[in-house]
This record gives structure tokens, C-alpha cells and sequence, in this order.
């Protein structure tokens, strides 16, 4: 497999950010987000450098007041962060986008022996905030945006909300001038295998006309890793022969099957029907 380190797009001004990840161990620590444990998640905020003294030494801390209570808000902030970058160097190794961009907040450091204004270090700060989906992939062809929530055990209402959301956002970048299709993906705990989701998800679909061009499915956090492992360890020779047209062909076959879209099985079928010449089996 590829160990090159993906760079992506964050914040407003698209400052390069290098994910220190590569993709098993993306998928890998993306699962850790449904046990919720302390523990772990503290260790992957450390990888991203978003640990207490990482944020120190890059001068990317967050004022908070001095209550107990208001300081615990740095463990959420952390926490959605990193989902947003864990999915958005996921989807660096999915096929060839010309940028992946995460809307998340940057803090700008400058090291003492910079020469000048320009020479500075991106690093995220804070998650994306309200406006804006959370990760933007443009394609010459069309748009996927992702809207992820690392919330732990989420209500219906949750669910609700974050569907609608990420169709708000699609609507917005419509109404900026964008006239090809959008695909909007939520990525959270609840699943569409599920059919409480389902009935929500259809909730949601009916309101959106073909006109409009845009369309919202969702798979799991843990459907989003199995994916993303499974690309790393049975297609890690061929991996960077995934193209956007590929993609496409997924998207448009998750939607062709409404709430019974299945994201992540749908692309493991294409993977297993575009053949290499060097594995008769791959690509």
C-alpha cells in the first residue's frame, strides 16, 4: 500500500495539512469513536497533535473559562475534530479529488526562526462550524460533501437534525452558482440497516427534488472503517487505481436504491469488478 502521508485542505483560506495517518490507520481509529473510551480517544488526539501539550507548543489553545465544566468542552471539540479529519484523509485514499477541504478552524503558528509572514504551520483548532459542511470534495463532474458527527449514541432527533443538515448545505452551495450534482454523505453511529433510520432518512429524501440535483445518503462510522480497512489490506497493491468515475458509479447506485443504499457494500462490489492486469482478481 501507499504509505505516503495524504495532505488535505482545512479551513477557510485552504491552508495544506498533512494527515500522519495512513488509511488502515485511519479506518483503524476511526472505530475506537463508538467505545468512547477516554482512553483511546486521548491517544489519537495526541497522534493529531491536538493534545493538551501539543496545543501549547503550537499555540493553538482555546479560551475557556476558568469553570470545570466549561474546560470539558475541549475533549468534544477534540473529539469532532478528529472525526472530521480521520474522514477526510479516508477519503484522500478513495479516488484521485483534486482537494479534499475540511471546514474546520485552523490556528496559524509561526516558528521563531521564520524569515517572514509566510512561513507559518496550519494546524486544526476547532471543529467545522454551523453554515458549512464539515468536508467538501470537488470532481470536475460533481461534489460530495460530508457531514459527521462524532456524538456518542445519538438520538433520533440527532439523526434528524444532521440529515437535514447536510441537505441545508448542499441547498447553500446550490444557491452560491454550483449547477452540477452534490451528494451529501452522513457519517455517524446510526446505521440503514436499522429501520427506525430508514424511516427517517425517507423523511428527509421526500422533501428534495430531482431538480435540485442533490442527494443524501449515510452509513455508519464503523461501515465507513470496515470499508476503509478492507481497501487497505485486500486492495493495497491497487488502491491509487480508484477514479472519481468510479466513485460516481457508486453514488449513483446508493441512491438509485433510496433508503436501502448501502455506500460501503456498493463500492466493494465495484472494486471487485474493475480488473488489474497484474491481479486477475483486482481491479
Amino acid at each position: 500500500m501507499d504509505e505516503k502521508i495524504k495532505a488535505i485542505a482545512i479551513g477557510k483560506d485552504k491552508d495544506p495539512y498533512e494527515i500522519p495517518l495512513n488509511l488502515i490507520q485511519l479506518a483503524t481509529y476511526l472505530e475506537y469513536f463508538n467505545s468512547n473510551s477516554k482512553r483511546d480517544l486521548k491517544h489519537i488526539f495526541g497522534l493529531l497533535d491536538l493534545d493538551s501539550s501539543s496545543r501549547r507548543k503550537y499555540e493553538n489553545s482555546i479560551a475557556f473559562k476558568s469553570d470545570s465544566k466549561e474546560r470539558m468542552k475541549l475533549q468534544i471539540i477534540n473529539k469532532a475534530l478528529t472525526m472530521e479529519l480521520l474522514t477526510s484523509g479516508m477519503f484522500g485514499y478513495i479516488d484521485h479529488p483534486a482537494e479534499v477541504h475540511s471546514n474546520c478552524l485552523v490556528s496559524r503558528y509561526q516558528p521563531q526562526d521564520a524569515v517572514d509572514d509566510k512561513h507559518y504551520l496550519a494546524v486544526p483548532s476547532n471543529y467545522a462550524q454551523g453554515g458549512v459542511p464539515d468536508v467538501q470534495i470537488d470532481y470536475e463532474h460533481y461534489m460530495v460533501i460530508l457531514e459527521v458527527s462524532a456524538k456518542y449514541q445519538p438520538s433520533m432527533e440527532d439523526y434528524k437534525k444532521q440529515l437535514s443538515g447536510a441537505l441545508k448545505h448542499a441547498r447553500s452551495i446550490r444557491e452560491k452558482g454550483y449547477d452540477k450534482p452534490v451528494y451529501g454523505i452522513l457519517i455517524n453511529e446510526r446505521s440503514l440497516e436499522h429501520v427506525v433510520n430508514k424511516e427517517m432518512m425517507k423523511e428527509v429524501l421526500k422533501d428534495i427534488k430531482p431538480s435540485e440535483q442533490i442527494s443524501i445518503t449515510a452509513i455508519s462510522i464503523d461501515e465507513f472503517a470496515n470499508l476503509g480497512q478492507a481497501m487497505a489490506e485486500k486492495y493495497e497493491d491497487d488502491i491509487s487505481k480508484i477514479h472519481s468515475d468510479d466513485l460516481l458509479h457508486v453514488l449513483k447506485a446508493t441512491v438509485e436504491k433510496g433508503i436501502y443504499g448501502k455506500f460501503h457494500e456498493i463500492f466493494m462490489e465495484r472494486l471487485n469488478t474493475v480488473k488489474s492486469p497484474s491481479h486477475s482478481l483486482w481491479f
